[in-house]
């Protein structure tokens, strides 16, 4: 049929143009000129060339093209990698932070590594233990929700202080919190001085605490505090836990911070300025769950200080509280882990 066309010539035949949306409009009009009746207004090849090279943007033989196009092409993918691995390293940079909110930091990295954590007893640690007061009844007149938020906003203030010393905190179970100092670093016998702190700033912390959908009640707890000897382990495989297994100082009261009497005496020696006076009457000796009567102390506060408010917040505290008791945004706190204590 094209041949026909040809050899009858009595029309010119020309190529049609479908879409010519994806090319340049300069290209379709040097077409069109090559497609003229008239040779005289036909352009040369060599304004052909010319001309294609300044609307495409390229010099050069076809070899130095198709080498340009590899090398946008490298330059792309190179590009195209970085971005990639920028990503990929965000994703375990978040990994990475969520891993060390669960466990030690020493330990997650031998686990990313595939080394197995040997268990490890530290000979002096110290362990703090507290519960909220009446947390059923509390539970029982809130919502879920309203409970959740009342957690989140209490315990994002607690690892606020532990943060600022040199403590870690073990689990939370409901309404159970659990801090070591002393583990998985040792540090002497500072972990006396760190935990005797962050129990007082925590009561100090709830004083000006109020509950949100409860205002103005506030949130009464009551602490344990012992030290001693503690073993330290990763249990599990699917799921590994940093498990710690020692004694812990329960029957507390609320408000108050009781010490074991081994806690008592640690901290009298190397931190004098904490004051602590016996529970209860004569030289506080008093029943204590799972071990009959013990001699425990009521940790009051430090030299100077009173007993009605042991340790003064800082302004950032005091302002964190406000923010979270008007029901402002919460703040990330680190995620919880399960934990076994005998």
């Amino acid at each position: 049929e094209l041949c026909e066309y040809v050899r009858d010539g009595s029309k010119t035949f020309k190529p049609v143009i479908a879409d010519r949306s994806q090319i340049h409009p300069d290209i379709i009009a040097l077409l069109q000129d090559c497609w003229a009746a008239n040779p005289e207004i036909r352009p040369s090849i060599r304004r052909v060339r010319l001309n294609t090279e300044n609307y495409l943007k390229v010099k050069g033989s076809l070899v130095d093209q198709m080498m340009r196009m590899m090398e946008q092409y490298a330059n792309n993918l190179e590009k195209l990698v970085q971005e990639r691995t920028g990503m990929l390293e965000d994703a375990n940079k978040r990994a990475d932070k969520l891993l060390n909110q669960l466990l030690p930091s020493y330990v997650a990295n031998e686990l990313k590594l595939g080394r197995s954590v040997a268990p490890k007893t530290f000979k002096s640690a110290s362990v703090m233990f507290s519960d909220i007061v009446g947390f059923t009844t509390l539970c029982s007149g809130s919502s879920p929700l309203e409970v959740v938020t009342m957690l989140n906003t209490v315990y994002t203030g607690f690892d606020d202080l532990i943060n600022k010393h040199e403590a870690y905190k073990v689990e939370t179970i409901g309404d159970a919190y659990m801090v070591a100092s002393g583990i998985p670093q040792e540090i002497g016998v500072r972990h006396l001085m760190h935990l005797s702190d962050v129990a007082l700033e925590i009561m100090a912390f709830l004083k000006n605490y109020e509950i949100p959908h409860m205002k103005p009640q506030k949130i009464r707890i009551r602490i344990g505090v012992h030290t001693g000897t503690v073993a330290a382990g990763v249990v599990g495989l699917t799921t590994p836990r940093y498990c710690l297994f020692g004694d812990t100082v329960t029957n507390g009261l609320p408000e108050r911070i009781q010490i074991s009497e081994a806690f008592k005496e640690a901290l009298q020696k190397h931190y004098p300025e904490f004051r602590v006076k016996p529970r209860g009457k004569g030289k506080g000796i008093h029943p204590i769950q799972g071990k009959g009567e013990c001699f425990t102390y009521w940790l009051c506060g430090k030299v100077g200080q009173e007993d009605e408010q042991p340790y003064a917040p800082s302004p950032e505290l005091l302002s964190q509280v406000q923010a979270i008791s008007a029901g402002g945004p919460l703040l990330n706190a680190e995620s919880p882990i399960s934990i076994t204590v005998g």
